[in-house]
Formats: structure tokens, sequence, C-alpha cells
């Protein structure tokens, strides 16, 4: 066989590459992430087979397993009751369920993948940064030509898509994979002149940074800052740029609030949202019988959902947040020890009498209480826990090896931020998300491992 076709068939070249594409598949769509996904689990299963389940399974490793298998039971127990009782004529919740699996199968193989070194995280970390690139430059041509380079249009005033169409999750995708961008020069390139390194961190910053703001994303923007920030904080060698970092923040928001009205209002509202969230049992909310006579009281199915009750007092919800998270718990409340299976939750906020379903709750753990109950809310939570154990507090705690492995610390923050409870959230269950959720837990997880290994033979 020619030289050049022997080696694109290589089990090595073929594994990469198919993970190099996956963050062009976040780009594509949900339909060119579950090919992806197919793809990776196929050649890798054909190539390695039973050899990626043959490890040491740990407790963390029994745990994750007992978890999808408690998602699979419970979808065909509810599956069963939904049917036998005629509220839904479909197997979505079953099939949801079953299909779930794959991030089972696609956590094992990571693990086995990076163990092995047939994934190479430098390409990894390459193909992230020039996405996040590709992605940060086609919102700055859509923002100034009112199209990006596909030709989708700026759907809305104060928010831009970029290559993702009419889907605004272009401020999402630049902080869940942007964060790498920062590690691929000193850690995988590296350049040891720190005028270069520097230049190519302030460089990448301020693309980031402006990027954000103009996608309109304002939870990934703020995150993204803190993401920063805490990087800057816990690791020992840039704890003395904390403050001048923190500085230069302060001052670029500030100069853009008070001299971009449009960034104004955006950043304003926003900030009105989170303080709705501290006040929203503030004397001013208080329903006055005025009010309840006139606007309240004819209309109780509908006000439910604006109004929450406390301590025998009605109050006023002005939060969009606050009515999806108040419907997220009242949803919970229909089944509140194992839930109503994946992809439930409008089935059951409708059973719940709430008026306005929407799709999920907006928040991964009301989502997971609604859908799995306070059984499978408990197992995510252990999950969480073990991992943030042994990750960060290891990491940063501990006179562990870990303190010295930059390559982890990422990973580290990403998976902390993509589990942070007090945030609004996409579906936890949804393609996009839980690829990368799992994806992101599933290399931490490895790398940890393999520093461990490492460390042990030294």
């Amino acid at each position: 066989m020619n030289p050049y076709l022997s080696h694109i068939f290589e089990k090595k070249f073929v594994m990469n590459f198919l993970f190099l594409m996956l963050f062009f598949s976040f780009i594509v769509g949900n339909l060119a992430i579950n090919l992806n996904i197919l793809l990776i689990l196929i050649f890798g299963l054909a190539f390695y087979k039973l050899d990626v389940f043959k490890i040491n399974y740990t407790f963390l490793d029994k745990l994750i397993f007992f978890t999808f298998f408690y998602i699979l039971l419970n979808g065909i127990y509810n599956n069963y009751f939904y049917k036998s009782n005629n509220l839904t004529a479909d197997s979505t919740v079953l099939i949801k369920s079953f299909l779930f699996l794959r991030f089972l199968l696609l956590y094992f193989l990571i693990n086995f993948l990076i163990k092995k070194d047939i994934i190479n995280l430098k390409i990894f970390f390459i193909a992230s940064s020039v996405a996040v690139i590709f992605v940060s430059l086609d919102l700055f041509y859509q923002f100034y030509f009112g199209y990006d380079i596909f030709g989708f249009e700026a759907i809305k005033g104060r928010r831009l898509s970029g290559p993702f169409g009419d889907e605004l999750i272009a401020g999402s995708f630049l902080f869940k994979f942007g964060i790498f961008s920062f590690f691929l020069y000193p850690v995988f390139l590296k350049i040891d002149n720190k005028f270069i390194l520097w230049f190519l961190f302030i460089a990448l910053f301020f693309l980031l940074f402006f990027s954000l703001l103009i996608s309109g994303n304002r939870t990934p923007f703020f995150l993204f800052l803190i993401t920063i920030s805490c990087i800057f904080f816990f690791e020992k060698k840039l704890r003395k740029f904390f403050l001048l970092f923190l500085s230069i923040v302060i001052l670029l928001i500030s100069m853009i609030y008070n001299f971009h009205q449009t960034t104004k209002d955006h950043l304003g509202s926003y900030k009105n949202k989170i303080r709705s969230f501290f006040y929203i049992f503030s004397e001013d909310n208080i329903i006055t019988e005025e009010e309840l006579e006139k606007t309240y009281r004819y209309d109780k199915k509908n006000n439910m959902f604006y109004t929450l009750e406390h301590k025998g007092k009605l109050y006023k919800i002005n939060n969009t947040y606050i009515k999806e998270f108040k419907t997220g718990f009242l949803t919970w409340k229909v089944n509140k020890f194992f839930g109503g299976g994946i992809k439930s939750f409008i089935l059951n906020c409708g059973r719940a009498n709430i008026p306005n379903c929407v799709n999920h709750p907006h928040n991964y753990y009301l989502e997971i209480l609604s859908e799995l109950g306070l059984f499978g809310f408990l197992l995510f939570s252990l999950i969480f826990f073990v991992i943030t154990f042994k990750t960060f507090i290891k990491k940063y705690f501990t006179n562990s090896s870990l303190k010295h492995n930059y390559i982890i610390t990422p990973f580290i923050f990403l998976f902390l931020m993509e589990i942070f409870p007090l945030k609004n959230t996409g579906s936890f269950f949804s393609t996009f998300n839980a690829t990368y959720f799992f994806l992101i837990l599933s290399i931490l997880v490895s790398l940890v491992r393999k520093n461990n290994l490492i460390e042990k033979k030294i």
C-alpha cells in the first residue's frame, strides 16, 4: 500500500482525526456531533475491542456506570408508566435513555485512548484554538456586515450567532473551548520568549473578550472572565498578575459600559436580573390587595407562573429565569424520588398544571431533579464531588504532583464552571451540552489517572 494511504488508515491517525473534527461538529450542529461520536465509538471499539474496558475500575468508574444503569432503568419504568396511563403514545423517554449510553462508552474509550497515548492532546488544543479563532472572526464579520461568511444574518439586534445560524450559542462555544487557546503556547509549543508569550496571551484575550461581548451571550461572557481570574489566582506562577488582570478587566468593562449605549443596556438588564434574584422577597415585590383584585385573582392558573408564595405572602416574579426555576421545582414535585425520565420535563410540567411550560428549566440541577428525581440528583452530585476532590482540591490544596501539571488546569476550571449551580443553562441532556460535559469529564479524569501512574513509578 502507498505509504501515505497506509498512514491515513493507521489507528492513531484515525482516532486523532475524529477527535479533531469534533470541534467543528459543534459548529455544524447536533447531527454532525452525533455522527462524529458514532464514528469515534465505532472505530475505537473496532480497533481496540474489549481492551477498552480492561481497566482497574475505581469507585468513580463504578459510580458512573451505576448512574447510567439507573438512567436506563428509569427510562424503561417511566416509558411503561406513561403508556399504561395513556399519558403519551411515543417512547421518547426510553429511546433517549438508551441513546444516552453512548456517553458511557465515550467515557471508557477516552480513558483508554489517553492512558495508551493514542490521543494527541496537542492536536486537541490546536483544533480547539483554530475553531475558536474562526468563530471569533466570523462574529466580527457578521457584526460589521450584518451577515457572516456563510450568509447567516444577525437575527437579533444585540445578539449574534456567527456560523451557528439561528442558534444563539456562539458565546457559549467560545467560552467552553476558548480557554484551551491560552494553554496551547506555554504547554505545547514551548515558547521561551516571554514577550512573545504575553503578546499572544493578550491578543487572544482581547479577541475572545470582544467576541463574547458582541455575541450577546452574557453568562458565557462573565464565566469566561471568572475562569481566567480563577486561573490567575490559583496558579502560583500567575498569582502576582491577578490584581493587574482584574484591574484591566474592570477598566475595560467600565469604559464600554459608559461609552456604548447598546452594551450598557444589554449588560444593565443582566445586572438587574441578577439583582432580582436577591430581592425576590423584598417588600416592593409583595402583591397588594388592590393588585390581587385587579390583576391576579381572575387568572389563577396563569398567575401561578408569575407569582411566588412565601410565609403567607404573595410576591411578583419579574425575572424570567426565576419563573423557569420555579417551573423546574414544581415539576420535580410530580415525582420527587425517581423523576420522569430523560426528556420528560415538558410532559410532567403539564401534569403539574403549570402554564407556559418550556423544554427544560434552564438549570442543570433542576433538570436532573425533575427528570431523574432525588436519587439521580444524589448520584450526579456525588460524581461532581468526587471529581472536584480528586482534581481541584488535590491540585491546589495538597502536595500532589498535580500541582505542576498545567495541562490539567483548563479542564479543572471548565468542569467547575460547567457544574456551577447558580447559573442558567441549556439542557444537560441535550447533544451539545452532554457531549461537551462528558468530553471534559473524561479527559480530566484520564489525565489525573495518568499523572498518578507516573507519580507511582517515580
